[in-house]
């Protein structure tokens, strides 16, 4: 699969409904793997264990009259191939399901879930549904485990679903571009996360954060090259920070001053791995 295929089949439109409430936002597909073979080299069939939509917290729960709330549908999309053209396959889960279907971190503080969707996509692809191509990232794509190296500074790509902008004709996501604006490794305030400069949107919650894609590395001396462009799956973007002053008492009404940076907040991939792995569900 070229890289025009991997990233453009990467993400998927979020629509969440909870009540009379309608949110969109952005997911995108990571995959469980069947363990590496170590008497096998170069590219090679594995196991596809599960597949998973990942995004935020608080978008899977999002907050309706100050509580988290369980929706009652949650749908994502897959790109269908329908005579010379392309539609939406929908594919909706309703309040029970997702009840059993979604995990999250331990920490409640940690803005990253999971929706577990494997048996569905199957379901779908043994029906000869017509699916453009797809894709997912795995463990593999962690930095350290493909290899890549990632400093402060890094350009990095984001993917995602903007509300009401992106290419209606293809289905296509759009893929902006930044820089990792915090030290890279360590905890941003103290939370596992890292900063990147980019200004995104509404929308954008649950977009998947990526090195930005390149045929050859240069890692501790010599140039590594690939057959096709690659890249390091870096975190989950899950919006912008702010600095809220004190409110101001004016009497008839109250000042509320809130500062943006055109920063962005991305939560490191590898807590992505330790949900799915050992992340709680509601049920």
């Amino acid at each position: 699969m070229n890289i025009d295929d991997t990233l453009h089949g990467i993400s998927t439109p979020l629509q969440i409904n909870v009540r009379d409430v309608s949110l969109q936002a952005t997911g995108f597909f990571y995959q469980e793997l069947a363990a590496e073979d170590p008497n096998k080299k170069g590219y090679y069939w594995r196991e596809i264990k599960e597949t998973w939509i990942v995004s935020n917290r608080h978008v899977f729960l999002p907050e309706i009259e100050g509580k988290e709330s369980i929706p009652d549908l949650i749908t994502f999309h897959m790109r269908k191939i329908v005579g010379n053209g392309l539609q939406w396959d929908t594919i909706t889960l309703k309040h029970d399901d997702i009840k059993q279907r979604l995990k999250l971190d331990t920490d409640p503080s940690v803005d990253i879930a999971v929706l577990r969707i494997g048996d569905l996509i199957t379901k779908r692809i043994r029906d000869k549904n017509n699916y453009m191509n797809w894709s997912a990232v795995s463990v593999d794509n962690l930095p350290n485990n493909c290899n890549i190296p990632v400093e402060v500074a890094d350009d990095v790509i984001i993917i995602g679903y903007p509300i009401g902008f992106y290419d209606t004709y293809n289905l296509f996501p759009i893929v902006k571009s930044g820089i990792i604006a915090s030290r890279w490794g360590m905890h941003f305030k103290n939370k596992p996360q890292f900063l990147i400069d980019a200004k995104l949107f509404p929308g954008s919650s649950g977009s998947i954060v990526l090195t930005k894609p390149t045929a050859s590395i240069v890692a501790d001396g010599p140039i590594t090259g690939y057959r096709e462009s690659h890249f390091a799956f870096l975190g989950v973007y899950s919006g912008e920070p702010y600095l809220q002053e004190e409110p101001i008492d004016l009497g008839d009404i109250t000042i509320t001053r809130k500062y943006g940076f055109n920063l962005g907040i991305v939560w490191y991939a590898e807590l992505v791995v330790n949900v799915v792995n050992r992340g709680i569900t509601l049920s």
